[in-house]
């Protein structure tokens, strides 16, 4: 992660710029820092903690859990793809993207968490060469209880668009499951 006092970096990187494993390590580590930051929070041992994939509507109020969804009649604009205050006893984290779309519908994506723009992700650098697949090694967290909102930016209008988040979702055993 950033060293104090040092730049705050949120961008992409395409799948094909990875060296091998380190998407794998990208994720291991957004999952390490999440385990940490929810035990802290929820006085819990990491093994009282589940760590499982997000659910589009179930965890980030899509409206269905898939991730596809027609974008809205104008432009050149960023539209709420979900919005809400995240669930108690529940971390968020968001450490990649992938843009299954036929074509190009949105440019890119935008998380405002607790208020504050988080990171600003552009996709247009994304093509079939990578899989439209990207991952940051800067993970947006959402921390329980937090007011959020993404936002795609609409190239497009009334097209479907299916850009798929990747990330994970951090809470205690028997929330949602009990391995």
């Amino acid at each position: 992660m950033a060293e104090t006092g040092g730049p705050t970096y949120t961008q992409l990187i395409p799948f094909a710029e990875l060296a091998p494993g380190q998407a794998a390590a990208i994720r291991n580590e957004t999952i390490r820092k999440m385990l940490q930051l929810a035990s802290v929070t929820f006085k819990l041992p990491p093994s009282k903690l589940v760590v499982r994939d997000i659910r589009p509507a179930g965890d980030l109020d899509f409206g269905t859990e898939d991730w596809g969804e027609v974008t809205g009649a104008t432009s050149g604009a960023y539209e709420t793809m979900s919005t809400g205050t995240m669930a108690t006893d529940r971390f968020v984290g968001i450490f990649g993207v992938k843009d299954n779309s036929e074509s190009p519908s949105v440019s890119a994506l935008r998380f405002t968490i607790g208020g504050g723009e988080r990171a600003i992700w552009i996709l247009q650098d994304l093509n079939s060469e990578d899989g439209k697949v990207a991952f940051t090694p800067f993970a947006v967290i959402i921390p329980q209880q937090t007011i959020y909102t993404i936002a795609r930016y609409v190239v497009s209008i009334n097209s479907t668009s299916v850009i798929v988040l990747k990330g994970v979702v951090v809470e205690p055993r028997g929330k949602v499951v009990s391995p």
